[in-house]
């Protein structure tokens, strides 16, 4: 299994672009369309739908022709992109690799979606088929799986590691470049999809006791908006991470956000520290925060000047690179440990 470092360095945003894919894939079967055939008895044959089936060929009406080619998919969901949607969020979601949705829908390359496209989302069992192997041990465990991308005009090491929500540190040492490398259009790179299955909690009112290098930071990456919950009073607010490598440097979405922290917090700003539960993708994650602001900001007129520290399991102070213990204890009782 891919060992976790711990990245240091974060960076912007970009499109996702991969590679072209060959003609046909790994999962599919096939069948060369005979006379009296149909969508509907061949879809009723391999027990899936005609929607589906035209979903994976590509088909636009129901006319087929005597020996067309046709591919069946295996048991799949049908998913409607919407604003925002990229496939390694989408996969992410379903827990499932991206190899396995490009398979499936036969796409050309992993940035071929549009708001509206309707996809096939491989169930978990038959999605095995068309990724790439997992650890032999320990699959209830975060791992990583490289996959590959196509460089496209505009790209850096920096655009392209915060697409995909992983530290630029981990793209240039998965490809061992430096932080000087210049990329050509067309050049295939490696990056590393993380996959964090979900991890039991002590009670509905608890979070995930997730590590930060090892998972967190790939739950919450730079860009990310989450609610979060003061574990105490149950008041929420929203959030963005902006920035932070050893934690998330996080700034509040608007106004209303920053007066619900004020609040909280009794009336003032403070370093004190709290436990909360910050919840982003419908995961729940169990952390600690101050609300002081400080520092780079990047969201304006939220009438918060600069940013604010949340922390989780392991994660590190800025100011000497160790772990702060009184974020660490909240951070237990966000998860329920103490």
């Amino acid at each position: 299994m891919f060992k976790t470092s711990r990245w240091k360095r974060l960076t912007a945003t970009t499109l996702l672009i991969a590679t072209l894919l060959p003609a046909t894939s790994a999962w599919a079967q096939s069948l060369t369309v005979v006379s009296g055939d149909t969508l509907g008895n061949i879809a009723y044959r391999n027990q899936i739908t005609v929607e589906q089936l035209k979903l994976a060929n590509h088909l636009t009406s129901d006319t087929i022709m005597v020996g067309q080619t046709l591919y069946i998919p295996p048991s799949s969901l049908v998913y409607t992109v919407k604003s925002g949607d990229v496939l390694w969020k989408i996969a992410a979601t379903y827990g499932i690799s991206i190899q396995s949705i490009v398979n499936v829908n036969q796409l050309p390359t992993a940035d071929d979606l549009w708001i509206g496209q309707k996809l096939l989302i491989p169930t978990k069992a038959s999605s095995d088929q068309s990724e790439q192997p997992k650890p032999a041990t320990g699959q209830d465990k975060p791992w990583v799986e490289n996959v590959s991308y196509k460089v496209a005009a505009g790209d850096t090491p920096w655009t392209i590691s915060i697409a995909h929500g992983i530290p630029m540190s981990e793209f240039l040492q998965v490809n061992g470049l430096s932080e000087t490398a210049y990329l050509q259009i067309g050049q295939m790179v490696k990056v590393p999809v993380h996959h964090i299955p979900k991890t039991a909690v002590t009670g509905s009112a608890y979070g995930e006791y997730l590590d930060w290098f090892e998972a967190a930071q790939y739950l919450f990456p730079i860009n990310a908006v989450a609610t979060v919950t003061d574990f105490a009073t149950k008041k929420t607010f929203r959030v963005k991470r902006t920035i932070g490598a050893s934690h998330s440097d996080t700034e509040p979405l608007t106004t209303a956000d920053s007066a619900m922290m004020k609040d909280i917090w009794g009336g003032s700003f403070s370093w004190s520290v709290r436990p909360v539960i910050v919840e982003v993708n419908g995961r729940r994650i169990a952390a600690s925060m101050t609300s002081m602001p400080h520092s780079i900001e990047y969201i304006a007129n939220n009438d918060f000047n600069g940013h604010f520290d949340i922390h989780f399991l392991g994660s590190l102070r800025h100011k000497d690179n160790l772990i702060d213990p009184d974020h660490q204890e909240a951070i237990k009782i966000a998860a329920g440990r103490k």
